[in-house]
């Protein structure tokens, strides 16, 4: 089944149901957070924020300060009623709306973007992806504005990646079938484990020459 990254790297997952089942009962993250029904700021340590008390409470107080954010009723419309809102729209909720969040979350000490997009996942699961340094590289590798090095545009072409073929009907049906039997997961969750396998996987492959019957 293939997938697309950033609109210039596509790649191909063998069995993606079987990845992120494998991943679900190998990690910790999705028995301890994804399955929590209803998270709050503090429960992103469980997916290995490591953010001390202090700074949590810090966080917590900075979503609450921005409750009539649209990013609270785009979290309220799911993710596939979001990404058919038209492009202007949605390059705006990531330039400017989605930014200032994360901004916000920046101004406090060791909260860096890792940090930052992991909190705002917790709280708006159905919309917001995390993003880590390996996808970062990734994207200034692969993406098509990889010259403007700002988180903002990194969610403009993730967005635009979901939307765009082949992703959007591979993660429908990958969606579909995982949901049936593994409970917590949203779309954007489940696409943050494909790509993060990929990416892994690729970085193993590059350096130790492993052909993978899984990833391609």
């Amino acid at each position: 089944m293939k997938f697309r990254l950033f609109s210039e790297v596509d790649f191909e997952i063998s069995y993606p149901v079987a990845l992120i089942e494998s991943y679900c009962f190998q990690s910790d993250f999705y028995s301890n957070y994804d399955l929590i029904p209803d998270r709050k700021i503090k429960d992103v340590n469980l997916i290995g924020a490591r953010i001390p008390s202090k700074q949590l409470n810090e966080c917590e107080r900075k979503v609450d300060i921005t409750r009539s954010s649209p990013i609270f009723k785009c979290n309220e419309l799911g993710l596939d009623d979001f990404l058919a809102l038209d492009d202007m729209t949605i390059t705006k909720f990531a330039r400017e709306d989605l930014f200032r969040m994360i901004s916000l979350l920046m101004e406090i000490d060791g909260i860096g973007i890792s940090r930052a997009t992991k909190v705002l996942h917790t709280v708006f699961p159905n919309i917001v992806p995390m993003i880590d340094n390996m996808l970062r590289e990734a994207y200034f590798q692969y993406g098509t504005n990889r010259k403007e090095r700002n988180i903002n545009t990194i969610f403009v072409a993730y967005y635009q990646n979901l939307k765009e073929q082949p992703t959007k009907n591979s993660l429908a049906e990958v969606y579909d079938a995982v949901s049936r039997n593994l409970p917590g997961l949203t779309k954007v969750r489940v696409f943050d484990i494909l790509w993060w396998s990929y990416l892994k996987a690729k970085k193993l492959r590059d350096k130790h020459s492993i052909n993978w019957a899984t990833l391609q």
